[in-house]
């Protein structure tokens, strides 16, 4: 298991079962803390706050943190399913059925596929994001339109893609691709802070080519790729391309 020995810790607040965070603790092979002082070594933190597992940083720790939303974005349609709209969806497909996120992170796209209904499973191999995102799929589960309309919500598979797409036991209609790759070097194109607090525990996929080569093996149809707009397309010419703001979906179809 990845080593996060002097770079991250668990806060153990008040408010929280002391077993829980124990527990979580012994998982990623990290110290517990009750306080947090100038003479901690650790530069992060995961702690339970406002009802959900949060990502802290010693600097910002009353701040807030970082957790996985699992609420709808800006704009999207509160019902379920919601539309099947945007660049996302256009790459995707309406037709398709069953998608992999073979790079789960912070579940945004994945949380959005879901609600669009889409049957989804999600891969992670970071311990930290593991953690977050198991919170966020169990408070997700509790959400009252999940619960009345008995949704199953997305299935978390740990471990590296690489490794768990061969050994799946369907083909699915999608795998999802969503790698970090190295930031655009302009001052003013920094990324949120969320990616840089995970590019700084796990650093860049640098095996995104190797993942891609598994995926298009694993796929009964169509490997998708987001990425930004200045980098090259990971799989070579795609099949076809959408476009946002920024953004870019390479989609690679197979005959």
């Amino acid at each position: 298991m990845q080593s996060y020995r002097g770079k991250l810790a668990v806060l153990h607040g008040e408010q929280t079962d002391l077993q829980l965070s124990q527990a979580l603790a012994v998982r990623l092979g990290v110290p517990l803390y009750h306080s947090v002082d100038k003479l901690t070594p650790e530069l992060f933190f995961l702690s339970w706050r406002e009802g959900c597992l949060k990502l802290l940083d010693k600097e910002l720790l009353k701040k807030g943190g970082l957790s996985v939303d699992i609420q709808p974005r800006q704009g999207e349609q509160r019902s379920w399913p919601a539309p099947k709209e945007g660049a996302l969806a256009q790459a995707v497909g309406r037709k398709t059925k069953t998608v992999v996120d073979a790079t789960t992170g912070w579940a945004q796209d994945s949380l959005h596929l879901f609600r669009m209904g889409y049957d989804l499973r999600c891969i992670e191999r970071s311990p930290v994001m593991l953690e977050l995102l198991t919170d966020a799929f169990l408070r997700l589960s509790k959400l009252d339109w999940v619960m009345q309309l008995s949704l199953s919500v997305p299935v978390l598979l740990a471990g590296n893609a690489i490794d768990i797409l061969p050994q799946l036991q369907f083909a699915p209609d999608c795998i999802y691709i969503d790698p970090m790759f190295p930031p655009k070097r302009k001052k003013s194109a920094l990324p949120k802070k969320s990616m840089l607090i995970l590019r700084d525990l796990l650093g860049d996929d640098i095996d995104r080519e190797l993942l891609f080569d598994v995926a298009w093996q694993a796929t009964a149809k169509k490997v998708v790729v987001k990425s930004p707009d200045y980098a090259p397309p990971l799989g070579g010419k795609p099949s076809m391309s959408f476009k946002s703001k920024l953004l870019r979906y390479d989609v690679y179809v197979k005959n």
